[in-house]
């Protein structure tokens, strides 16, 4: 592994840490903190599986294609997380904090599986 790639997910894994911190101090442990935080866990998770095959689809096509789509799928997870959070401020069933901050730390793993999948490709290894 490039002292870039280890660089770059041990910034990955700092913003994790940070993230599941800020999580433990701002969300309540009630239905409404446990709802948001189950839909913004589920959610990541179906981001982390298709980005996943995704990512390795495009990788193999070439970098061309793999940078579009890493910028559409970080695009559309950004606009998301934005609106459904707008969307969850409005009603009272879920927390929006815990929406947000779960999903944020399932963002920033795929990040890190971003990385890797891009580094093992330049380095001539399959994704």
């Amino acid at each position: 592994m490039t002292r870039t790639t280890t660089a770059g997910l041990a910034m990955v894994g700092g913003l994790i840490v940070l993230l599941v911190a800020a999580s433990a101090a701002f969300i309540e442990l009630d239905g409404d903190g446990l709802l948001g935080a189950g839909i913004g866990a589920g959610l990541g998770l179906l981001n982390l599986a298709v980005g996943y095959l995704l990512t390795r689809r495009s990788l193999r096509r070439g970098m061309k294609s793999a940078l579009r789509t890493l910028l559409g799928g970080f695009f559309a997870r950004l606009l998301a997380v934005v609106g459904l959070t707008l969307a969850f401020q409005r009603t009272e069933a879920v927390d929006a904090v815990a929406f947000a901050l779960t999903f944020l730390v399932f963002f920033f793993a795929y990040l890190g599986l971003e990385v890797l999948l891009v580094e093992r490709t330049l380095t001539g290894r399959p994704a």
